[in-house]
């Protein structure tokens, strides 16, 4: 027993000899390089693993893991195939998170959060992409003078700076691509929903609507019939106009009116129309111009856009 022990132990003692014999030759330079590059290749794996388990299960907001981010294309979401990175995300969180840390501003819960964020950079993609394909341009003068705008508003470019470091966290740069995201929803709003630029004449008592819509279609003029009869004493000294609205955004008196909405679209360029009754009583309007190709409200074209869109969400 003890020389079957012995002859195993010398045969264990020679496979580690000529193991390390054979392996004297790659001592090399090459061969060490690979060694390196081999564990480096491993550990980016490694700390990649735990980078997307602190990220998507335990939704970490440590400096770490949010500077890791900008070394591992980790995705947020996907939308129609595109990547939104989990970079933009910790980016856009890191705004709010510092904005409320100074203001001592309470933020909603953590999960609320992520889901208001995830949503912000989905809906900027899908702007940009409709934008484009649509032929609408934001060039580098309308971002420039929106930005000129707000620095103006807001006390000088050394304000503006002071208020986004101090604030946010934000440098200037990083502003502007905020301000570009905010022109392209505001150009989709003004050049592809469709809105209509309006006149009305509000009145409450339904005869009297009558009697004056009659004098409007008889020719009339209009400026007079909105000074001396329309309730509305906002506009009826400026011939009662309510300049270019859209679907869901016109008010009178705090209230909605969707009737009159509804046939202001309806008609056509310098027709009269109406009395329309609404919330805010008889209105008599008349189209001056019309624009926009996109026939719904923004909010609703928006959300169409979505449910038409593939979207999958990995930070949630």
């Amino acid at each position: 027993m003890k020389d079957f022990f012995l002859r195993i132990g010398q045969k264990i003692k020679d496979f580690f000899i000529n193991f390390i014999f054979r392996l004297k030759p790659r001592w090399s330079f090459r061969w060490i390089l690979t060694f390196l590059l081999w564990l480096i290749l491993l550990f980016y794996l490694g700390f990649g693993i735990y980078v997307g388990v602190e990220i998507y299960r335990n939704h970490s907001e440590s400096r770490l893991v949010e500077f890791s981010t900008k070394i591992y294309p980790m995705p947020a979401a996907f939308v129609g195939g595109n990547i939104i990175w989990a970079k933009d995300y910790y980016q856009q969180l890191g705004y709010i998170r510092k904005f409320s840390q100074e203001t001592k501003q309470p933020n909603p819960s953590a999960e609320e959060l992520r889901r208001q964020i995830i949503d912000q950079l989905v809906e900027n993609r899908l702007l940009s992409w409709e934008a484009a394909k649509n032929g609408l341009r934001v060039t580098s003068k309308d971002i420039d003078d929106a930005y000129q705008k707000i620095v103006a508003e807001s006390g000088g470019e050394a304000n503006v700076s002071k208020v986004l470091r101090e604030l946010y966290g934000m440098s200037n740069d990083e502003f502007r691509d905020l301000v570009q995201q905010q022109v392209t929803k505001e150009k989709i709003q003004d050049e592809l929903i469709a809105q209509v630029k309006v006149l009305h004449i509000l009145i409450k008592d339904e005869g009297r609507a009558n009697e004056v819509a009659g004098k409007a279609k008889a020719g009339e003029a209009w400026d007079g019939l909105a000074k001396a009869y329309s309730e509305d004493v906002k506009t009826r000294d400026n011939w009662g106009n309510l300049g270019w609205i859209a679907r869901g955004n016109l008010v009178i008196d705090n209230k909605q009116v969707p009737e009159f909405e509804e046939a202001a679209f309806s008609a056509k360029i310098n027709e009269f129309f109406g009395p329309v009754k609404s919330q805010a009583g008889f209105q008599i309007g008349k189209v001056e111009d019309k624009k926009g190709k996109i026939q719904q409200s923004y909010t609703n074209w928006l959300a169409n856009i979505k449910k038409e869109t593939k979207i999958y969400f990995f930070i949630k």
